[in-house]
């Protein structure tokens, strides 16, 4: 559990040169089914996962992050995703197991192929409820170097040229 909490906090609190170079490998349990990660300055951590062939786009932070606070009663509340010139509404739902092992609560919701498409070549700008209102930029930097890993996991094709 401290390997874990470890990890997050480095992409929580690691500063510019682990927030700005976008998405990375992290060194997750395999049961979190993450493939890879980016955090920003606040601790508000985004994943891509893929459990059981499913492509999710999760969210780890203090209090719940952008999706809702379970101790507020804001449990599956839906989220706009915005990238590029699309719009995204994603509806998360609680993962007790990340809160358990992690130490801060996490989410999880089904992830259109068209918008981790959309992630690979423009910044997304998430938006939700936490205690009130709460916006979060996704970065792209860096996911298009992990499309290999992440079409083969999660059997996806090719990402366009």
């Amino acid at each position: 559990m401290i390997r874990v909490l470890l990890i997050v906090l480095a992409c929580g609190f690691g500063g510019n040169a682990v927030a700005a170079p976008g998405w990375i490998r992290p060194q997750l349990p395999a049961a979190f089914g993450f493939l890879v990660m980016q955090c920003d300055q606040r601790d508000f951590c985004f994943a891509i996962a893929c459990p059981d062939g499913k492509l999710q786009l999760v969210n780890i932070s203090p209090g719940g992050g952008p999706m809702g606070n379970p101790d507020f009663g804001a449990s599956g509340r839906a989220a706009k995703l915005t990238v590029g010139q699309e719009s995204f509404s994603l509806a998360f739902s609680w993962d007790d197991s990340i809160l358990e092992q992690v130490g801060n609560a996490g989410s999880r919701s089904e992830l259109p192929v068209a918008a981790l498409t959309a992630l690979a070549r423009y910044n997304g700008r998430i938006e939700g409820t936490n205690t009130g209102p709460v916006k979060a930029t996704i970065r792209s930097g860096g996911l298009k170097q992990h499309w290999p890993v992440i079409a083969r996991t999660c059997g996806l094709p090719e990402l366009p040229r």
